[in-house]
């Protein structure tokens, strides 16, 4: 099964563009295979294969959860359970954990199309810099984005990797080990994890945004951010 929406112009853009948009409703092997090949081509393009294996891990881990998420949803409306009801809330998440599974990711990626819950990835790329965005049009619950950033704040803090991963895995939501991989990621490929960031607008979807500087001399958007607000 191929989950993801894909024409001729983006297998055009991944050799000669400088943007590429792709629309998912799960991560199976094909579509993470097409994943792979466009992040090994566009690094190939730049010089910076030697960046490729820890983008491909980043962008996978950002679509599966947010792939999950929207799984999610689809899992609480069949089960008659109230997302936003602490106590089916905590059921739901036991059950979904242990539904989780290939054949899930395969069975409700399908149930996702049907209910219109996509994930849209965009890598916009020049010789400087590759700018990742993965949106699923699921928001996070208050609560949800709380404990997503306290899960990145512990792992900006964290100089133990293993005792990351130890003492952070939430095994009630499942993306948390994702979260802490993508930073550990960054970490070891020596780029700043306050690359990566997550933001939901509580209404209508969830991003998740990472930069790859693709040379020492590039200044991320962050730092031009900040520079601008001292001046």
């Amino acid at each position: 099964m191929l989950d993801i929406e894909i024409t001729e112009k983006q297998n055009h853009d991944i050799e000669n563009g400088t943007k590429l948009f792709i629309k998912a409703y799960g991560m199976v092997r094909s579509t993470e295979d097409f994943l792979r090949t466009a992040v090994r081509k566009i690094m190939n393009r730049f010089g910076r294969t030697d960046l490729a294996p820890a983008v491909e891990i980043i962008l996978k881990e950002l679509t599966m959860n947010a792939a999950k998420a929207n799984f999610k949803k689809v899992f609480f409306l069949e089960n008659r359970l109230n997302i936003d009801n602490p106590v089916d809330y905590a059921e739901g998440m036991n059950q979904f954990r242990d539904t989780m599974s290939e054949t899930m990711f395969f069975d409700y990626g399908r149930k996702a199309r049907a209910a219109n819950l996509n994930v849209i990835i965009s890598m916009d790329y020049d010789q400087d810099r590759v700018v990742i965005e993965v949106r699923n049009n699921v928001p996070m619950s208050p609560d949800e984005e709380r404990r997503a950033r306290e899960k990145l704040r512990t792992a900006m803090a964290s100089t133990d990797l293993t005792q990351l991963f130890v003492d952070n895995i939430d095994e009630s939501e499942g993306a948390g080990l994702g979260l802490m991989l993508c930073l550990t990621t960054l970490r070891s490929s020596s780029i700043d994890p306050r690359m990566l960031s997550i933001a939901t607008d509580f209404e209508k979807e969830t991003v998740a945004r990472v930069e790859i500087p693709l040379h020492g001399a590039y200044v991320p958007a962050r730092a031009r951010w900040q520079k601008s607000l001292a001046v």
